[in-house]
């Protein structure tokens, strides 16, 4: 897949981005950043908590949904955004396909388990903006 045909995916992209920042945002609200195992079982009751996970499951509900190769295409744009570990000699096509080999290099697992790679990081929505820009595409 190159960035031609991400710039088919501006809906799937855009998407992911508004509920990854929306599952940030419930966190950061929360104020609440960890503790003793008792002090996060009792957040773990309280409504704040319950906001951010219905934002989590949202995010991950919208992923599952998706085909493997989009996931796959996210992943990559993902730590391309997040690593920022590319050579900015080549173009945005040649840094995707760079990536994306590299990515997969070890191979893939399962869509749940690539899901599950992407839903752990917290700030989601910020390493896909950076992979956009990276790549030079607006959406």
């Amino acid at each position: 897949m190159t960035t031609q045909l991400l710039l088919g995916k501006e809906q799937v992209l855009k998407e992911v981005i508004t509920l990854a920042q929306d599952w940030r945002q419930k966190y950061d609200q929360a104020n609440f950043y960890g503790g003793s195992p008792e002090e996060i079982r009792e957040f773990q009751k309280t409504p704040a908590a319950a906001v951010i996970q219905d934002a989590q499951i949202k995010l991950e509900d919208y992923l599952s949904k998706l085909s493997f190769d989009d996931v796959k295409m996210l992943q990559t744009v993902m730590y391309l955004g997040r690593d920022k570990d590319y050579d900015s000699k080549l173009t945005p096509n040649e840094i995707y396909d760079d990536y994306l080999r590299y990515i997969g290099g070890n191979g893939w697992n399962t869509k749940e388990i690539e899901i599950g790679q992407m839903t752990e990081k917290l700030p989601l929505g910020e390493y896909l903006t950076n992979g956009l820009k990276i790549l030079d595409i607006t959406i």
